[in-house]
């Protein structure tokens, strides 16, 4: 039996449908089930076996059987062990679906494509009628002979048997911080979400995984670093000849392209020639050995 995912902190704009209904049949993944529920709505529900392998799932629908796909909605959490999405306010449901699959390490499949189809309701039982059986004359009962009662002993009270006592390991990424008691899990998961924004997940029937929170980063535009109409890249401290700057440039990956070790003028100007080609860079500016500022410019292309 596949453990039971348990979600502790979702998100507030969270539309996906957690199938808990017995009635409804759901497909493991690649498969999934399309099933028409009204005039102009139709679930889209699937068992996911790949447990937290699975780093993407989007569901994608079609007018046509095998082409002009669109991707309508890319689930938040795909790891969850049953799962669905309600496809409503549709003008009828004549589509056609798929689903898009990426797992770790950058592979991906495409489920096979499923039309949206009615499931019949179950055949109503017909009773079945039988006609009256004649009533059967009883004979008169022999009086029965009167007998001594017994002594019945009382029952002696059975001691419930002790239920030895759960843990559960607590993992974050690969490593492992410790146990502890389930009686403890509830006063355990709301320390961690009134102290932290990490999340909590039943990752199997003996293991939880905190998922710690990543903020995204924020860019503005820099007033130290900025490109200008000529295709120019300025860089511009200043206060040069008071303090000591360092300005690294990366790749969109973090992997280093060069630094300026001494800035030895107000105003610097870069060509392109300096980036390999056209997209986004990191760079970070450090001022008498402290970041001053860490920020990504746009290198364009010249036509």
């Amino acid at each position: 039996m596949h453990p039971k995912r348990l979600l502790f902190r979702l998100g507030p704009t969270l539309l996906i449908l957690f199938i808990t209904l017995a009635g409804i049949a759901q497909d493991t993944l690649p498969a999934f089930s399309a099933e028409i529920k009204s005039k102009n709505r139709i679930i889209i529900s699937w068992t996911n076996p790949y447990g937290s392998k699975i780093k993407q799932l989007s569901i994608q629908r079609s007018r046509d059987s095998s082409r002009l796909f669109k991707t309508i909605i890319t689930i938040p959490d795909p790891t969850v062990l049953q799962n669905g999405f309600v496809d409503q306010n549709l003008p009828d449901t004549n589509f056609y679906y798929r689903v898009y699959i990426m797992l770790d390490g950058g592979e991906y499949v495409f489920s096979p494509v499923r039309k949206a189809r009615t499931i019949p309701p179950p055949p109503k039982h017909i009773p079945i009628t039988r006609k009256p059986e004649p009533p059967v004359k009883e004979e008169p009962k022999k009086p029965e002979p009167v007998q001594k009662p017994k002594t019945v002993e009382p029952e002696k009270p059975k001691l419930p048997v002790p239920q030895p006592e759960r843990y559960l390991v607590i993992k974050k990424g690969d490593e492992i911080l410790g146990e502890l008691n389930e009686r403890f899990l509830q006063k355990f998961r709301d320390s961690v979400s009134m102290r932290t924004r990490d999340t909590i997940l039943l990752a199997s029937r003996d293991t939880l995984l905190i998922k710690p929170f990543q903020p995204k980063e924020i860019y503005s535009v820099s007033k130290y670093v900025f490109m200008d109409k000529a295709g120019l890249i300025h860089v511009e401290l200043p206060w040069y000849a008071r303090r000591k700057y360092i300005v690294k440039f990366f790749e969109e990956d973090k992997s280093p392209l060069f630094e300026i070790r001494e800035v030895r003028d107000a105003v610097l100007l870069l060509d392109k020639a300096n980036f390999m080609q056209a997209g986004w860079y990191l760079y970070e500016i450090y001022e008498d050995g402290k970041l001053l500022e860490k920020n990504k410019l746009f290198v364009g292309r010249d036509f």
